[in-house]
């Protein structure tokens, strides 16, 4: 069992029921030395001399930290350690903290309600009716071939978190040659009657090309669903297909259809499997003569800390430890996508 403090949505027995399908053992604690940012829609603990917030350790599963992660928007807001002082004396436990810093400040140590949601149980409801639950959850990536200007995209150079860190530490491990890579940003990518936050990267390959890939961690969507609308070209951000607000905003042109990557933290069942290599290529599975039937089977692997099938523009890695912290889980993620 993994310890985590909560300050705010989270001490809901409403919502936990709704996350996890049960409620969660808890008790008191105070953090010592922070308080809570209520100035923004989503509260915030920071560091403030002279604070102490109260609020609740709550006992979790790794299982419960993954539908967790989903319902706090991973990366915007990161697992971090803290020391708390409970009944049980000094304990380090987890604590979900916002990757950005917040604009607006305006700091309380204790808060009448839980956060600036004004109808949370109305909240809860639509993300549990959204939710995925017939794929065990998963990282997804999206990695799409791009056309580029390099000035263009040179104002993003410097903005480096985790995820360009880990890309630039594999680079300089394996020997090659310096590769830039930058974070664009955030964007809420829609497919149907959803709509979910993705992060945006771009990184300049060996032979000059350009991959930018869209990031969806511990996703909430359907992967095949979205996988579908990737290849069909349905995506779209506001009321403006994905590629079209692509080239208009950052001035990036997608010249083909990308490459799924899942990360799966349990089993992907056969037919599941064989519906997203089908989607994606059942041309060329039928043009090739390849037996599909094989290619959903075959473990390429070749080590027993995961399994990984791959296709031409499908890869689904099933580790076998499914690390929660999700920073944790990208240096191996990033190996998988640009070794493959």
């Amino acid at each position: 069992m993994y310890k985590i403090f909560v300050y705010g949505t989270l001490k809901s027995k409403y919502l936990q029921n709704k996350l996890l399908g049960h409620t969660l053992e808890s008790y008191d604690a105070k953090l010592v030395g922070y308080s809570i940012n209520t100035a923004e829609e989503f509260y915030n603990v920071v560091p403030n001399e002279g604070g102490c917030v109260n609020g609740k350790v709550l006992l979790v599963s790794k299982e419960d930290f993954a539908y967790i992660d989903q319902w706090e928007v991973i990366p915007m807001y990161l697992k971090a350690e803290v020391s708390v002082e409970s009944e049980y004396g000094t304990e380090n436990v987890y604590i979900y903290i916002k990757k950005e810093k917040d604009k607006k400040i305006k700091l309380q140590d204790n808060t009448e309600g839980m956060s600036n949601i004004e109808n949370l149980e109305a909240r809860v409801d639509d993300f549990a009716k959204h939710r995925d639950t017939e794929f065990p959850v998963c990282d997804i990536y999206l990695n799409y071939p791009v056309e580029a200007d390099s000035d263009a995209l040179r104002k993003y150079a410097n903005n480096q978190d985790f995820f360009t860190e880990e890309f630039k530490n594999l680079i300089k491990d394996k020997g090659g040659a310096k590769i830039d890579c930058g974070f664009i940003g955030y964007e809420y990518l829609g497919y149907g009657d959803i709509s979910i936050r993705v992060s945006l990267y771009y990184s300049i390959n060996k032979d000059k090309s350009y991959t930018l890939t869209v990031m969806l961690p511990v996703c909430t969507c359907n992967p095949l669903d979205l996988w579908k609308d990737a290849l069909e070209n349905k995506l779209v951000i506001g009321d403006c297909e994905f590629s079209e607000y692509l080239y208009k905003k950052y001035g990036i042109k997608i010249l083909q259809s990308p490459k799924l990557f899942m990360f799966s933290s349990g089993e992907i069942s056969e037919d599941k499997r064989f519906e997203i290599f089908k989607t994606g290529e059942i041309k060329d599975l039928q043009n090739s003569g390849v037996d599909s039937a094989k290619t959903i089977n075959t473990d390429i692997s070749k080590n027993t800390d995961k399994k990984l099938y791959s296709s031409k523009n499908a890869v689904i890695e099933i580790p076998k430890e499914f690390k929660f912290c999700y920073e944790e889980r990208v240096k191996a993620h990033i190996i998988t996508m640009f070794t493959m």
